[in-house]
């Protein structure tokens, strides 16, 4: 784990800018080692699936706390914070059940006056991890494990355990955990599945080809499927309060503080339903696809990560390139990528890098800081405004496993696509 001179003072700091205004006010044992939290907001039954999968996992050796966090905005209509009200109930009464396991303890987090600016799943997930930092500071334990679901994800049989076994390893402060979408079933219509099997795909056709690229940051960022210990999501500034999008967002500060890896050994089951509560993610992308207004089954075209490649490749060059200079240098790329570079005012950060770095590992980590992702998403957008025509996603991804040296020829279908990058990503 990252080696910080007083992370209880760190957590304390923390806490003091980030004070949790909704707690749990039950004491917390001392040997608790691993918290949930999941937000709910209008989940019915959802949530009762996945707290019972939790139920059904194999004990690790540490105490294990759940936290369900029931949100409403500050002027909610009386029905939905009734409803709110009476599932928090049947929470707690799930938690005196003899259901509930020994080692595991269930809690709900009421916040039925969230400000209406921020209220979504960013806010709703910073209150319920908030008091976890809490929770774990008031037991000196700053190196706790901290997990996220969404209400709708039931989890694997070892999924406990494989996150404790994980974090064993003293170098490991964070973690995107595997997930699978279901792509068949009777809960939802074919077109659901269809749509869901599309976006999978194309998450992980994306994930694949920015790690060909040689970018050092190339995770999943899906909200339901990461791990950190409290002390990492302090250093990293907590979660924001975006109402979409706080995943990808929290995850960029996170990853790049290192320690940050995949645990592959169990799986995160989140479902495909369609959503209209955030503007993008898995139930945006479903629901538009069912409408027609946004069809799956586009992507990236890969050429655009082969810039990236090249330019990734050469990057250590520019320790040394006069900022004067860097417009010649940027001949060495590739049309797209040079004209990004040069219409986007790179050469500026280039100078600050440069201004700060005193070697070439100290150049590459600072490069890739202003270089991140989301300069990526925008490099990956522009090319495609001026350059590139979107791939179709069947071949995009099968051009990107070929290259990594997965024999498909004798795959047909999207699905079988899929699965294929599903064995590739576990390691089979």
């Amino acid at each position: 784990m990252t080696r910080i001179k007083n992370p209880d003072l760190l957590l304390k700091k923390y806490l003091e800018k980030h004070n949790p205004p909704h707690r749990v006010t039950d004491s917390v044992e001392e040997n608790t080692g691993i918290i949930v939290v999941i937000p709910a907001y209008r989940e019915d039954e959802l949530i009762f699936t996945t707290l019972k999968s939790l139920f059904s996992c194999e004990p690790p050796s540490v105490r294990v706390e759940v936290i369900v966090v029931l949100n409403t905005a500050e002027d909610e209509k009386t029905a939905v914070i009734a409803e709110q009200k009476a599932c928090a109930a049947e929470i707690r009464e799930l938690a005196e059940s003899k259901t509930r396991p020994n080692w595991l303890n269930l809690f709900t987090l009421e916040a039925y006056d969230l400000r209406k600016k921020h209220f979504g799943a960013g806010l709703a997930r910073k209150t319920g991890l908030d008091e976890a930092v809490r929770r774990f500071h008031s037991i000196d334990n700053p190196h706790g494990i901290i997990t996220c679901l969404d209400a709708d994800s039931p989890v694997a049989p070892n999924y406990l355990k494989a996150i404790e076994e994980w974090f064993v390893n003293s170098d490991h402060d964070g973690a995107s955990i595997y997930f699978e979408h279901p792509l068949e079933g009777t809960d939802f219509s074919q077109n659901v599945y269809e749509a869901i099997t599309l976006y999978e795909l194309h998450l992980r056709y994306y994930r694949q080809a920015l790690k060909s690229t040689g970018f050092p940051y190339a995770f999943h960022t899906v909200g339901s499927c990461m791990a950190f210990r409290a002390i990492n999501y302090a250093r990293a500034g907590g979660m924001p309060k975006k109402q979409a999008g706080e995943d990808f967002y929290f995850l960029q500060k996170l990853i790049p503080l290192g320690g940050f890896g995949e645990i592959k050994t169990t799986t995160v089951f989140p479902s495909p339903r369609p959503s209209d509560r955030v503007i993008f993610g898995t139930g945006a992308s479903v629901k538009n696809h069912l409408e027609g207004t946004q069809k799956q089954g586009t992507t990236y075209n890969p050429s655009a990560f082969s810039d990236l490649k090249d330019f990734f490749s050469k990057a250590d060059e520019l320790q040394t390139v006069p900022v004067a200079q860097f417009e010649d240098w940027t001949y060495n790329l590739t049309g797209p990528l040079r004209s990004f570079l040069l219409n986007t005012g790179f050469e500026k950060d280039l100078k600050t890098i440069q201004n700060n770095s005193s070697n070439k590992k100290t150049f590459l980590k600072a490069f890739f800081g202003i270089f991140n992702a989301f300069r990526i998403i925008r490099y990956l957008n522009y090319s495609h405004e001026h350059f590139y025509a979107r791939s179709d996603l069947f071949e995009g991804a099968q051009t990107t496993i070929e290259s990594l040296g997965v024999d498909v020829s004798d795959i047909l279908d999207e699905k079988e696509m899929l699965l294929a990058y599903r064995k590739l990503e576990k390691g089979f």
